[in-house]
């Protein structure tokens, strides 16, 4: 393995981290070859090399004139309408999977019991999902309803549809909006760790929310982010 070859590989990774971990957003123009070179100095051919190996990677794009443009592949967060991650997914060009971890009922815990209106300790279902993109893990989710609202949807079922589509076609509970949602800087626990497959005590962003349709409280979601594909 060549010098040479270090250098664009050191250029395409520095470029795929500040275009993954930034405020870039579709269509935005990146500096020249020549001003990209002068920034990591590197010759400009190792330039194009490394930009060869971002735009495989789906991050660029070369349009008219041959410019480089970031290819915007991130996911927007909507604060107050309910939209299911596949939708969102397809929209920024991602491929969504769905593994269910687990599926069960538990009882309400003192943040489950205020979220759903429900007395302490009354039984719910509680879900964990893990959500990748593109193949990686990108958002570790638990979510907790009310048994009845989660009753007729099959496991199945869970890995190819919303989550939010599924209750509304079974349970017939008509518009869902998020009523309240919180961000905060977080470390994954023991049991986030274990089901992501990722180091206990990593920094996460942490969204806490509850969802609710015209007559009740639908759902109490925990999830943590995983990676920087989600703008704010």
């Amino acid at each position: 393995m060549s010098a040479t070859h270090f250098a664009y590989d050191r250029v395409a990774q520095s470029l795929a981290a500040e275009l993954t971990n930034s405020l870039w957003r579709a269509g935005d123009e990146l500096p020249s070859e020549m001003d990209l070179a002068a920034h990591f100095n590197v010759t400009r051919r190792t330039v194009r090399k490394a930009l060869a190996i971002v735009e495989k990677d789906g991050l660029i794009t070369k349009g008219k004139g041959r410019r480089t443009r970031f290819r915007g592949k991130t996911i927007d967060w909507s604060h107050d309408m309910v939209t299911g991650l596949p939708a969102a997914a397809r929209r920024a060009g991602l491929r969504l999977s769905t593994r269910v971890l687990e599926i069960g009922e538990v009882p309400a815990g003192l943040s489950e019991a205020r979220a759903l209106g429900l007395p302490l300790g009354t039984p719910v279902t509680e879900l964990w999902r893990l959500r990748l993109l593109d193949g990686k893990a990108m958002v570790q989710q638990r979510s907790v309803l009310p048994i009845d609202i989660l009753a007729s949807i099959a496991p199945a079922d869970l890995i190819r549809h919303s989550l939010y589509d599924l209750v509304r076609r079974v349970s017939d509970v008509g518009q869902l909006f998020v009523t309240e949602e919180h961000f905060s800087p977080s470390q994954a626990s023991a049991r986030e760790a274990s089901f992501a497959i990722v180091e206990e005590s990593r920094p996460v962003m942490r969204v806490t929310r509850i969802v609710a349709c015209a007559k009740r409280p639908a759902e109490y979601s925990n999830s943590i982010l995983l990676g920087p594909l989600f703008r704010f």
